[in-house]
């Protein structure tokens, strides 16, 4: 019986007794009858009252799950990378955020001209540097419409920074097997450009695979472009298939990766990708994927007018789940040159592995990329192919200490070996 009941009944013993008492007077009765009256319209508007406050806490709770941002243009939408450490957003007049920092401390035993990245200074004497420092935003517009953002503030030469805009989408759900995305984004060539953002927090080693880094900082992949991307399930049962298809404009500029200054700009054309998704449902954590991505390029270091065509094939497996990361991708750059029809395929690959145990979490990794000599656009590749080996420490949920051990082959050069800390936290 609610406190309201109580309370009316009490009245009406009360004022029975008085009633009792002075029965027969025709004031008495009507004063009872009103306040009876008054009395049920209180309960009544005590009931709206919380009606209304129930619904207004349901609104409130869907709108919250509603506006959980989903990674930035992963074949399937709506859930993070499971190898992500999971994220706590702040929310700010609509708009949900959540910063990411790093801290760096690298040194490499050989004094051969090395691309310095991110703010680290290459050669055999260990440096500090800051990485990125990364806002990433998101903010629902409606049940189907939301805007997300990646903004970068990177380290450059000198302790001096340069803004970059990862990604900067509007984001459209029609259904479940129609979702749109216009705007800036990171292309799906790949697992490790689809899964995780710039923020080193996310990922269990202190760098990503090269052939997974960003153009700007030495990687072979167009890995951001401007366009349209389409995304959704496709109906199979426990399959769990999906596809992604997207069209947009690259404007690849790429340093050599071998120090020596020069950047090869590469004027992307406007490129097609497709790909497909399978997540089963028989064994949760598991992801399989493929895709083709095409565009046409240009070896400006040798002539704007050499245009190339590229054609780039990813497949991938990957796994996580009861404590374990397993992450296998491989690649096959194709690049034609169109005046002399000569083909350069560069191979490339990685696999990496981790398993948590307690705070720590072990991990090896492995790539290798073989870019020909004679390819004038990868001639500062070559060969690379090495391990990297290493362990990740939580002390918190929201920072992370990692070391790292790499050891690099190279053609025609000696090898390199490097070491690599990193303090990385979100906020």
């Amino acid at each position: 019986m609610s406190n309201t009941h109580v309370v009316v009944i009490a009245v009406l013993l009360c004022r029975g007794l008085a009633w009792g008492q002075d029965a027969s007077d025709p004031q008495t009765i009507r004063d009872l009858v009103q306040e009876v009256r008054e009395l049920k319209s209180e309960t009544q508007q005590l009931r709206d009252e919380l009606l209304a406050l129930k619904a207004q806490q349901t609104s409130v709770q869907a709108t919250s799950q509603a506006a959980a941002p989903a990674s930035e243009a992963t074949p399937v939408e709506g859930s993070l990378a499971p190898t992500q450490p999971e994220t706590t957003f702040h929310s700010l007049y609509g708009i949900r955020w959540q910063g990411f920092g790093e801290v760096h401390y690298k040194v490499l035993d050989q004094r051969q001209p090395e691309l310095g990245t991110y703010g680290f200074v290459p050669g055999s004497a260990g440096n500090f540097y800051t990485g990125d420092f990364d806002l990433f935003l998101h903010s629902r517009l409606s049940d189907r419409t939301s805007v997300q953002a990646d903004v970068v503030f990177q380290e450059v030469d000198a302790q001096s920074y340069k803004l970059d805009m990862r990604q900067a989408l509007l984001k459209i759900d029609w259904s479940e097997h129609l979702k749109l995305a216009f705007g800036r984004y990171q292309t799906a060539i790949g697992y490790y450009n689809t899964a995780f953002r710039s923020a080193a927090w996310l990922q269990t080693t202190a760098d990503r695979p090269l052939v997974m880094e960003y153009a700007s900082n030495g990687g072979l992949l167009p890995t951001q472009a401007v366009g349209v991307s389409i995304t959704g399930a496709i109906p199979s049962g426990k399959l769990g298939l999906s596809y992604i298809g997207e069209y947009g404009s690259s404007d690849t500029i790429r340093p050599d990766i071998s120090g020596s200054g020069l950047f090869n700009d590469e004027n992307d054309g406007n490129h097609a990708l497709v790909g497909i998704v399978i997540r089963p449902d028989w064994l949760s954590g598991l992801q399989g994927g493929s895709s083709f991505f095409h565009d046409k390029i240009s070896d400006s270091v040798v002539s704007v007018t050499d245009r190339f065509g590229q054609s780039i094939l990813n497949t991938y497996v990957v796994y996580s789940g009861h404590k374990v990361e397993s992450l296998n991708e491989a690649f096959l750059i194709r690049q034609t040159q169109l005046v002399t029809g000569r083909v350069f395929n560069t191979p490339a690959f990685y696999t990496q592995i981790s398993r948590q145990w307690g705070l720590i979490r072990p991990f090896f990794r492995y790539q290798y990329v073989n870019a020909s000599s004679l390819n004038t656009i990868y001639d500062d590749v070559g060969l690379r192919a090495g391990p990297s080996f290493g362990a990740r420490y939580d002390p918190t949920s929201s920072v992370a200490l990692k070391a790292q051990l790499d050891h690099t082959q190279r053609r025609g050069l000696p090898d390199l070996n490097g070491l690599h800390l990193q303090v990385a936290f979100t906020f």
